[in-house]
């Protein structure tokens, strides 16, 4: 039995499919399923009834899944725990919500990581906010990334708190549009709201556009049933999308207009997207001293300093 089979049972336990715990661990889904049948013959009990409406505990799998969770919280506290007593040889995990900055500001760090002349390897998972708050409650990530809109601040304050997280605020924003400079709307300071319906929007996959758009752009957001929309699932063909299709844009955090270099990108404000916005560090109480954890936590707000000058 692997510890890694344990954490695929969790993780279809958790979300209800073999496709949502692929998605999940960043596995392939044919892995998952074979670790899975390899486990339960190994074991001789069967963990999950497969059904029509996803995958569902049995009462032994129930009792394995509650045993499993225990084991693999364990092993990564554990882990935790003495790899960072490990000067030479550096590891360190970061699940973070999608952006632009973010990534770059991991960067960043790694930047200073490489002036220690230590081998190093570093994780950084894109994934969404749940998910980065799940991940470093566990300990699969040493520090978590997270996007809180503001009416959400008390709901996200109180699960961080269940899960034993500390929080520090990167930066406070309310969302801009990116476009590219020939765009017909580029030529406003303030980019009119209601004439954005005519052109095609960029947005990730796995975003719920309603949701996405009242949690983050303005409560009152109402959809066009005339929308033309471009859903992606790599952050990287959202950038190569909007350079290609004619007239796109997207809605972005903001960042220095020179962090697209000598591009043909604009940001643009406006005025319609009211909400105010936070990206949160989170992390592990007690942990903020710990010398990675403090190190990361130090560059990125650095990072997100000068970003709130230069932008």
């Amino acid at each position: 039995m692997k510890l890694q089979q344990l954490e695929y049972v969790i993780a279809i336990a958790q979300e209800g499919s073999i496709t949502g715990a692929a998605k999940k661990l960043y596995q392939a889904q044919p892995n998952i399923s074979i670790a899975l049948k390899e486990l339960e013959n190994k074991i001789g009990i069967q963990i999950f009834w497969r059904t029509s409406s996803g995958m569902i505990l049995t009462p032994e799998g129930e009792e394995f899944f509650q045993r499993a969770k225990k084991i693999v919280t364990d092993m990564h506290r554990l882990e935790a725990d003495y790899s960072s007593k490990t000067e030479k040889n550096i590891s360190f995990k970061v699940a973070a919500t999608r952006s632009t900055y973010i990534t770059a500001a991991i960067g960043y760090w790694i930047n200073r990581l490489n002036e220690t002349k230590n081998n190093y390897n570093v994780r950084f998972m894109e994934t969404n906010t749940h998910q980065a708050i799940e991940d470093t409650g566990i300990g699969r990530a040493d520090i978590g990334i997270i996007r809180v809109p503001a009416s959400q601040s008390g709901l996200y304050a109180k699960q961080l708190t269940q899960k034993n997280l500390s929080q520090r605020t990167l930066t406070e924003f309310k969302m801009k549009l990116l476009m590219k400079s020939t765009h017909p709307l580029a030529k406003y300071d303030d980019v009119p709201f209601e004439e954005l319906k005519k052109y095609p929007e960029i947005i990730h996959g796995d975003e719920d556009l309603n949701i996405f758009r009242k949690t983050y752009i303005n409560p009152d957001f109402v959809s066009s049933k005339n929308e033309k929309m471009i859903y992606v699932y790599d952050r990287g063909s959202k950038f190569s999308l909007l350079n290609t299709v004619e007239n796109a844009y997207m809605w972005i955090s903001p960042v220095p207009q020179n962090h697209f270099g000598g591009g043909d990108l604009v940001i643009k404000n406006c005025s319609y997207a009211c909400i105010p916005t936070s990206d949160i560090v989170i992390y592990k109480k007690g942990s903020e001293n710990e010398a990675l954890v403090k190190s990361c936590m130090d560059s990125l707000t650095e990072f997100s300093e000068k970003l709130l000058i230069n932008r």
